[in-house]
């Protein structure tokens, strides 16, 4: 006889002599008689002392029996024996191995592992067995059916296990343990109802059974319980694992990455290496140090512009585990904007445009701003830069400077003009439109702006009404802007703000096909108006800045095993995508294979809503077409953070979530460590056994029933000394 748990057994036997030791000690009188001629004297307890013989010995064996029945019945008793398949062949038991591919067993050591246990598994089942392999990561994958592996013979299943053997390779998604689980155990029990002659039904999972595993689909209704689990987990030559993964940043300049470091990690010193698009590496690696079970993030250091090279992505070096060190970033267009100043230079003079530029564009929080002087001092004038896109002019416009501006607005670019006189404003004659006029304007007191359109993106984000006050605003001095209604009939001009006067206060000017001028009829240095002071000011200069230099948008940040919708993403039923691998299919091919893949008739119209499975880490380009004209988005796929979590989770995990398990733990190839193997050919296991057995109810049901007998033997017994006392 064995036990599946001895301890309750142990107990048991120890608790057995409590009725010895109750029954050996003399107790104290039940009843107390009143003397006379003892009622002065001090009353005292008697002792117990022990007795010599021992007084219902029979009832004394009945509790003992009761104790002894009970603990045997909690330890799950059952016996060995040995089931000889060969004489009963309709007796069958059906097999399924679930195997991880999810991306952390990529790890060296782990595919043989791998390859040796599924063989095991296989020798291991008799000619009646039926089987079938399963691959799972965030999905699952049919590997062997069962129907197959019973149509073959002998020959040909082991052909069938070598084709999985050699085909099996880890993907790159996370692992979604519970569910790959649950929908194996569901279909085991299903066939246990569908075939009667199937004895045993057991669930082999190999698995790293990492930390980052998800097992939240296993809390929610209950397991099987004729599906049995074997739990057999595979290791690495080298324990730990450290990875890195992009972190989002709310600045676009700078790049942030996180260091996360498993709990069995041994190093702790290792490095970051910035790469460009040729692999090459850029500058210096970055030294880092993390903790075992610890995460470090931190920001990677500019780029010299002087090695004319940009990162597009980051290598950890000094991991034994190199499936997670490598992620590609966002590629980072211009980290330090460059803004054109035309006017005087001086920036500490409050009482200059300058120095109220000078400071907003300081405190920009999305980027750094460089502002560069066209102007100088000593009267030199420098060519507008081919990376500058915005400009500000705050004074008269050098005509040396008319040319480098119109090639600049041929580039898209946008001239905002505080104009501080009536000269500024004829300065820019020449990309003005051709019955505009310019004179100064007559202000009794002060005048103040009346009109604001909120539709206009410059002031799109005042219109909420908290913010749409403009009115405390003071124009001491300010100039008339008169254009043609004929030229704004052509779309050359459009005023975006007036003063009270009704005189317009911004406008807004086509330059040729691309280029843009924001005209302000005033300055906003004191001696014109409040404007510099107000709180209005910054937004609405830094808003002129975003419109002119957008930040870059079309960069999206996904996982791998994400569903995308190209179409939706780049606005267009014609797209095409680029894979990591440098191959492209367009949204028909993608189209074509979905109809095939589900056996459809025809193919979806809509294109537009065509899905796109993100199956590997790196750099998606998404392409749309609208007539003669393309637009394009870059995704970056990264590995899911939860993947880098390789500790393993402990064996009694499963057992909490109401799961038997046997467990067997490979932490090397080809070396079994642990019991040795319970199950040999034609016995059962421990579990199956006691599980068909059943002794512990009958054990139950007997210690209950000498506890019944004992307490009306005890009741009866304390009947008749209350009578006799009587």
């Amino acid at each position: 006889m064995d036990f599946l748990a001895p301890f309750f057994a142990a107990i048991g036997v120890a608790a057995a002599s409590i009725p010895i030791v109750l029954h050996m000690l003399r107790r104290a009188p039940t009843q107390d008689m009143p003397f006379s001629v003892v009622r002065f004297l001090k009353p005292s307890q008697p002792k117990l002392t022990k007795r010599s013989n021992i007084e219902h010995w029979p009832l004394m064996l009945l509790r003992i029996l009761a104790l002894v029945l009970i603990g045997l019945g909690f330890a799950r008793p059952f016996l060995r024996e040995v089931v000889t398949t060969e004489s009963d062949g309709d007796v069958v038991q059906a097999v399924t191995i679930l195997v991880d591919k999810s991306a952390s067993m990529r790890r060296e050591g782990i595919y043989e592992q791998v390859q040796q246990i599924v063989r095991e598994t296989v020798d291991e089942l008799g000619d009646q067995d039926q089987l079938s392999v399963v691959a799972f990561s965030d999905t699952t994958v049919r590997l062997l059916d069962r129907e197959k592996w019973t149509a073959a013979n002998s020959g040909e299943r082991s052909a069938l296990i070598e084709g999985v053997v050699d085909t099996y390779e880890p993907d790159w998604m996370s692992t979604n343990t519970g569910s790959a689980m649950r929908i194996a155990a569901d279909e085991l029990a299903q066939e246990s109802q569908e075939r009667l002659n199937i004895s045993r039904r057991r669930l082999v999972l190999i698995t790293d059974f990492q930390r980052g595993s998800d097992l939240d689909e296993l809390q929610s209704g209950n397991w099987p319980a004729n599906v049995e689990v074997e739990l057999k987990t595979v290791a690495p030559k080298v324990k730990g694992n450290v990875g890195v993964s992009f972190v989002q940043d709310s600045r676009v300049d700078r790049t942030r990455v996180r260091i996360s470091s498993a709990g069995d990690t041994v190093q702790q010193e290792f490095q970051l290496s910035p790469f460009d698009a040729s692999g090459a590496a850029v500058g210096q690696p970055i030294k880092v140090t993390v903790a075992p079970g610890q995460r470090r993030t931190l920001i990677l250091p500019p780029v010299d512009p002087a090695l004319g090279k940009s990162v597009v992505g980051v290598e950890l070096i000094g991991d034994e585990h190199p499936f997670d060190n490598l992620i590609d970033l966002p590629e980072v267009e211009n980290p330090v904007v460059k803004v054109g100043h035309i006017g005087p230079s001086s920036v500490n003079d409050p009482e200059s445009m300058r120095y109220y530029l000078q400071r907003v564009l300081d405190g920009n929080q999305e980027r750094d701003v460089n502002i560069v002087d066209l102007t100088r001092d000593d009267g030199v004038v420098l060519p507008i830069p081919a990376d500058v896109k915005f400009v500000v002019a705050t004074d008269v416009v050098p005509a040396g400077l008319l040319d480098s501006l119109g090639k600049f607005f041929e580039r898209s670019g946008t001239l905002l003009v505080a104009a501080p006189s009536v000269d500024t404003v004829q300065s820019l004659s020449k990309f003005l439109p051709v019955n505009f006029e310019v004179k100064e304007a007559k202000v009794d007191d002060y005048a103040m702006l009346a009109y604001i359109d909120f539709d206009h993106p410059l002031f799109s984000a005042f219109s909420d009404a908290r913010f749409a006050d403009f009115s405390s605003i003071k124009f001491w001095q300010h100039r008339n802007l008169v254009f043609s209604e004929e030229d704004r009939a052509d779309g050359d001009w459009s005023v975006i703000a007036k003063f009270d006067s009704g005189t317009p206060a911004i406008v807004d000017v086509s330059v040729g096909e691309s280029g843009k001028l924001t005209l302000f009829a005033a300055g906003w240095q004191p001696t014109d108006s409040q404007f510099a002071l107000s709180t209005r000011f910054p937004p609405l200069l830094t808003r002129v800045l975003s419109l002119a230099s957008p930040v870059q948008k079309d960069q999206l940040v996904q996982t791998v095993g994400d569903v995308i919708r190209p179409g939706e993403l780049v606005s267009s039923a014609d797209w095409s995508i680029q894979f990591p691998d440098k191959s492209t299919q367009t949204a028909a091919e993608i189209a074509t294979l979905a109809r095939e893949a589900s056996g459809a008739t025809s193919a979806s119209s809509d294109l537009q809503a065509a899905t796109v499975k993100l199956y590997e880490p790196g750099r998606y380009i998404i392409t749309g077409k609208s007539g003669d004209e393309e637009y394009s988005v870059l995704m970056i796929a990264g590995l899911a953070a939860s993947e880098s979590q390789t500790e393993m989770l402990p064996v009694g995990q499963l057992q909490v979530l109401g799961i038997g398990v046997e467990s067997e733990t490979n932490e090397l190839p080809g070396e079994l460590i642990g019991a040795e193997k319970e199950l040999a050919n034609g016995q059962l296991s421990s579990n199956e056994l006691e599980r068909r057995q059943k002794w512990w109810r009958w054990l139950l049901l007997a210690g209950l029933a000498c506890l019944i007998v004992e307490s009306l033997w005890a009741s009866a017994i304390e009947r008749r000394r209350a009578a006799e006392v009587v």
